[in-house]
C-alpha cells in the first residue's frame, strides 16, 4: 500500500526521530515522502538532527555547531542509533522515498549550510527528487541563487498574499503551512499557482480525516500508523 503523505522526521512515535531506523520504517510502511532536518557540524558536514543542541536526543550536551561530524556520530541515541550525516541518509534512502530536507538555518548561524547541502544532493543526483524547505527566507533565496533546478518551499504558520508573491518570485513550488491555517481559499489558490501545499503536523485522527477531503494537500504526520488506519477507514465508507 502506498501512503500519499509525509513522514515527519521518520516515525518518531516509535523510533528515535531523524535516525535511519525511523526513516526506514516510514519506507517500510509505504509513505511516499519523508521530512528531515539538517544542521552543519563544526567541520562543515551536513548532519541530520532537529534541535540546534544535542541535549534532548543524545547523551551529550551543547550546540551541534561545536562538534565535528565524527564527534556527533559518536554520541548515543536510544535504540542504538546515532546522528546520521546527510550523506548517510541519502545513501540509505535514494530511490526509496521522496525527501523534504529542512534547513535549520537561522540568519547566518551556519555559514555554507546551503552550499554544503546542495553538494551532497548533487553527489547523489537527487536535485529533481527532493524539496529544500526552511523557515528562513534568506536561506531559500540563497539556495535559489545556487541552483535554479532544485525545488524549494517556505515553512510558515499562516499564509498571506505576500508569501505567495514571494513564492512565485523565487520559483518556490512548495509551501509547508501549519494545518490550523490551511483554508479552502489557500488550498485552491496554491492549486491555481502550481504550489504544492503541505499541512503540518497532523496527529489527530479527526483532522487526518478532514484533510482526506482535500487530496491535493499533503499531510505531514508523526502518527504514521494512525494515519494509515484513518485512511483505511475513510476508504471503507
Amino acid at each position: 500500500m502506498t501512503i500519499q503523505a509525509v513522514a515527519h522526521r521518520g516515525y518518531p512515535k516509535k523510533y528515535p526521530e531523524n535516525t535511519l531506523s525511523s526513516f526506514l520504517k516510514a519506507v517500510e510502511l509505504g509513505f511516499t515522502h519523508l521530512e528531515l532536518d539538517v544542521h552543519l557540524s563544526k567541520d562543515g558536514i551536513p548532519v541530520v538532527i532537529h534541535d540546534h543542541t544535542i541535549d534532548r536526543m543524545t547523551n551529550g550536551t551543547g550546540r551541534v555547531a561545536d562538534y565535528t561530524a565524527s564527534e556527533l556520530q559518536s554520541l548515543n541515541i536510544k535504540q542504538d542509533e546515532h546522528i546520521p550525516t546527510l550523506d548517510e541518509v541519502l545513501r540509505a534512502l535514494k530511490g526509496k522515498i521522496e525527501l523534504n530536507i529542512e534547513l535549520k538555518q537561522m540568519g547566518n548561524c551556519y555559514p555554507q549550510l546551503e552550499e554544503k547541502v546542495l553538494e551532497v544532493i548533487k553527489e547523489f543526483n537527487l536535485l529533481n527528487q527532493v524539496v529544500i524547505t526552511s523557515f528562513d527566507f534568506d536561506a531559500l533565496e540563497k539556495i535559489r541563487q545556487l541552483s535554479s533546478d532544485v525545488r524549494i518551499g517556505l515553512i510558515t504558520f499562516g499564509c498571506s498574499k505576500a508569501i505567495l508573491d514571494w513564492s512565485l518570485e523565487m520559483g518556490a513550488t512548495f509551501l509547508s503551512m501549519h494545518y490550523a491555517f490551511v483554508t479552502e481559499h489557500y488550498i485552491h489558490r496554491c492549486q491555481e499557482l502550481g504550489i504544492q501545499l503541505m499541512a503540518w503536523t497532523v496527529n489527530e485522527t479527526s483532522i487526518m480525516k478532514k484533510f482526506q477531503e482535500y487530496p491535493s494537500v499533503w499531510v505531514c504526520t508523526d502518527e504514521l500508523e494512525y494515519f494509515m488506519e484513518a485512511l483505511e477507514l475513510s476508504n471503507s465508507v
